[in-house]
């Protein structure tokens, strides 16, 4: 399936400048689908309460931006979102998120109330290829048309973060951990993430990319200049276009795997400013290229699949920084995180190393270590 990428140049979060590439790049696109009569939910990365500039979750400007059309085009809009990083899924939780994230500012502009309703539904799907049903938020049910406003980053699990993962947002709260824990294995995790997408269908999709985040996203990451702002009817499209932008090859990312083997994409062009690729952008250091290997390579990286945790990098606490919040405790799908004396600590042999701890963090206390063994592997299969 051919699908077009619009491109807007755009570098910095300056109002008018933000205001102007948003159009462009949906108008290259092809526009918004029709809204007009039709309740819409805006979606945009509320992943936690975290600062703005720490580029951790979608720019209220940016949010701003579409709302703004989607007002202008005769939508009667709704953002909502349910936050990850351990996050209870209720109103006192929502108002902290919107109101650090600058969501609150955003909805008092457009002139619309936030969504504020935490009940959520099952929703069936027998076509899925790992989950044939899922639970998720009453505003996804509720609305006639879907758009995804979603962040680029880097992430640790999932290698990278953009428009079809922005979907498991619509997850309930403490929902999203058992996910992780019924699927440790990242591919299948992104298939399942697939059948999330194909599920809901997110009918226009747009990425702030003007900060993106680089190294060990999505939370725990460093900001990085990108410079644009991308748009497209495909959630597929659009992230093959961003991995490329960031270095990364499309065909190393699960869900463009599972996208690919469902013949949900094809073929991506991109209209608009073009996309210059960013050679040094910092991956994660769990990242790595599928290129065609030596036979001993490919060899030995079967066995690690076998033996992940030999390989994969562990949790690992600082006990300077950690506060004791417990989100990491809250967030492990397995139990592997617990509090003692006020400070996390990590039991590894339970541990299925989903980084959900390290992801949440909010104080930068975990860090991702490989073993001597792990390190040795490493250093020969890179």
């Amino acid at each position: 399936m051919k699908t077009i990428t619009g491109s807007a140049k755009c570098d910095s979060y300056e109002r008018e400048k933000v205001l102007k590439a948003v159009r462009k790049a949906v108008k290259s696109a092809g526009g918004l689908p029709n809204v007009k009569g039709k309740k819409v939910l805006l979606k945009p990365n509320l992943l936690s309460d975290a600062d703005i500039n720490r580029a951790v979750t979608t720019h209220p400007l940016v949010v701003y931006a579409v709302g703004k059309m989607i007002i202008e085009a005769g939508g009667i809009l709704t953002i909502a979102d349910s936050p990850g990083a351990g996050i209870v899924y209720n109103q006192h939780s929502l108002k902290r998120v919107y109101h650090k994230c600058g969501i609150e500012d955003v909805a008092k502009e457009l002139g619309i109330e936030l969504n504020f309703d935490t009940g959520s539904q099952e929703r069936p799907f027998p076509e899925g290829i790992v989950m044939k049903r899922f639970t998720v938020i009453n505003p996804v049910c509720d609305a006639d048309v879907i758009i995804s406003v979603c962040k680029l980053k880097t992430h640790m699990f999932t290698l990278y973060s953009g428009a079809v993962k922005n979907t498991f947002g619509v997850v309930p709260g403490l929902d999203k951990p058992v996910f992780h824990s019924r699927f440790p294995d990242a591919m299948d995790f992104s298939e399942m993430l697939v059948d999330l997408n194909e599920l809901i269908c997110p009918d226009f999709v747009v990425m702030d990319a003007v900060v993106g985040m680089e190294g060990n996203g999505p939370q725990g990451g460093s900001p990085r200049d990108v410079g644009y702002i991308l748009a497209s009817k495909s959630v597929y499209g659009l992230d093959i276009s961003a991995q490329t932008m960031i270095n990364m090859s499309p065909e190393s990312i699960g869900t463009t795997i599972s996208a690919l083997r469902r013949d949900l994409i094809d073929e991506v062009s991109v209209v608009g400013d073009e996309i210059i690729p960013i050679t040094d952008y910092v991956l994660p250091t769990t990242y790595r290229n599928q290129v065609k290997e030596s036979w001993p390579k490919k060899k030995i990286y079967r066995k690690l699949q076998r033996v992940g945790k030999i390989y994969a990098p562990s949790p690992s606490i600082s006990t300077k920084k950690c506060v004791g919040c417990g989100q990491c405790a809250r967030i492990c799908p397995v139990k592997a995180a617990v509090i003692v004396q006020g400070k996390a600590t990590f039991d590894l042999t339970n541990c299925i190393r989903c980084y959900c701890c390290h992801e949440m963090c909010q104080y930068d206390a975990i860090e991702l270590k490989r073993s001597l063994t792990g390190k040795i592997i490493h250093s020969f299969i890179k």
